[in-house]
């Protein structure tokens, strides 16, 4: 090799600053777009989704009752579309459940609680609710409506023989009359 003479060959070149940051933002668009379905992985937005995992807690407050010999509840605050599961301490009072179910769980963004439903007592819309299970097996009957956007309505019905828990699509009301 002579003096002067640099050896470079076009497959070694490397990139440019500029080749990388279009790269880069190319990157970033097609992230930003794809960014709304990991959304929906990470936490649920699915209106069914939701329901079930909130028939779920029902189900866990059904059998931790049986289980532990003392009632349950699952409460409902429908002003902060929260929800958790609290057990019978000492005079008749309610504590949260020590387990993660204790704490306040929250419905997807979009689907809200529309009411509960008691065959014995007036509807509640507004402010709190519960159903409450007992160390037997039997729950307190109610109809608890939610609804995400206009169009999906689904009703979860809990019976009072054994806690069972249906959740039908629509708003459903077996007690109106």
């Amino acid at each position: 090799m002579g003096k002067g003479k640099t050896r470079t060959s076009r497959g070694n070149r490397g990139f440019t600053l500029f080749e990388l940051m279009v790269v880069i933002l190319l990157l970033g668009f097609v992230f930003f777009l794809t960014l709304p379905n990991f959304r929906e992985i990470l936490e649920p937005r699915d209106a069914k989704r939701a329901v079930l995992q909130f028939a779920g807690s029902l189900k866990y407050a059904q059998s931790q009752a049986a289980t532990t010999k003392q009632r349950h509840r699952l409460n409902v605050n429908l002003n902060e579309n929260t929800f958790w599961i609290s057990l019978e301490g000492e005079k008749n009072s309610f504590v949260p459940d020590p387990s993660p179910m204790g704490k306040p769980g929250y419905l997807p963004s979009g689907v809200i609680f529309l009411d509960l439903v008691y065959p014995e007592r007036d509807k509640v819309r507004d402010g709190a609710g519960y159903v409450e299970f007992s160390p037997t097996g039997w729950a307190e009957e109610c109809a608890i409506h939610l609804r995400r956007g206009e169009q999906e309505v689904f009703t979860v019905f809990i019976h009072p023989l054994g806690g069972k828990v249906e959740v039908v699509a629509g708003y459903a009301d077996r007690w109106a009359g």
